[in-house]
């Protein structure tokens, strides 16, 4: 007969909970963050995000821990104020569930803003009924007054920004064009309502930003945005070997989540 000793070395361990994940990230995400920026609290909001979209809990725990701590080093807090969000999504060629790190309109507008020369940003939806006008060129202009009441239909985007300097840049494009930015969605590919577009506004200004001065942070934002979080993760530990000292826990034995097909099974409205 068995040993106690050897029947207790063969047992299975249990399968850990995403919360031991996220503990076991706290040293990680302290040395992520920016200066003054809490571990604790970017913690509690992991935790948050997993309770509203329970479906985090089955990612692989590399791209969990690649996109939240891709989120704590951009200064951006997962599920405040549209700065950025953790979506799964499945990934059927590969046979697993990944956590994907979309960077919200808010986040882009905050990392601008940290630039120095940085003095207004937005981007806008125009409709059929209201007063648009603009000119590119040698004496460029854009105007946008949204008609009251029935705004008619879709048919341009903008962004538009304003630097300390007195210069300006804006970029106008259509609903396809967008739509073959965002590689051929439309509006939310998941069951929250965005009705002020801002997914498609924050394509328009992710355009935007490539004719501005960029913060450091901002140009990571732009490279991270979208991305699964195991190439994130890979991006970190390239950057700082040190960065993630241990793998987080194996959490391979969560249930499967329900097939889905690319795009994330849900997005953030301002994503």
């Amino acid at each position: 007969m068995a040993s106690t000793e050897a029947t207790k070395f063969h047992a299975p361990a249990a399968t850990p909970t995403i919360g031991q994940v996220i503990n076991q990230m706290q040293g990680e995400i302290a040395r992520a963050l920016p200066k003054g920026m809490d571990a604790d609290r970017m913690a509690r909001l992991a935790l948050t995000v997993v309770r509203q979209n329970p479906r985090l809990a089955e990612s692989t725990p590399q791209s969990f821990a690649g996109a939240l701590l891709t989120a704590a080093a951009l200064g951006l807090e997962p599920g405040v104020n549209g700065e950025a969000y953790l979506v799964p999504y499945r990934d059927k060629r590969k046979g697993i569930t990944e956590c994907q790190l979309i960077i919200g309109y808010q986040g882009m507008t905050k990392l601008f803003y940290q630039h120095e020369m940085a003095s207004h940003i937005d981007a806008q939806a125009v409709y059929a009924n209201d007063e648009f006008d603009y000119a590119y060129g040698t004496s460029p202009f854009l105007s946008h007054k949204p008609a009251r009441g029935d705004r008619g239909d879709l048919v341009e985007y903008y962004a538009v920004a304003t630097l300390t300097s007195g210069a300006s840049a804006f970029v106008v494009l259509s609903p396809e064009e967008v739509k073959n930015l965002r590689r051929g969605r439309v509006g939310s590919s998941g069951d929250i309502p965005d009705p002020l577009r801002w997914m498609e506004r924050k394509t328009a200004l992710r355009q935007l930003i490539k004719l501005l001065p960029k913060s450091t942070n901002l140009i990571r934002a732009a490279e991270a945005d979208e991305k699964p979080g195991s190439q994130l993760h890979q991006s970190l530990v390239a950057e700082d070997p040190q960065q993630i000292e241990q793998a987080p826990v194996d959490l391979s034995d969560a249930p499967e989540a329900n097939e889905a097909e690319w795009p994330p099974v849900q997005e953030a409205p301002d994503a």
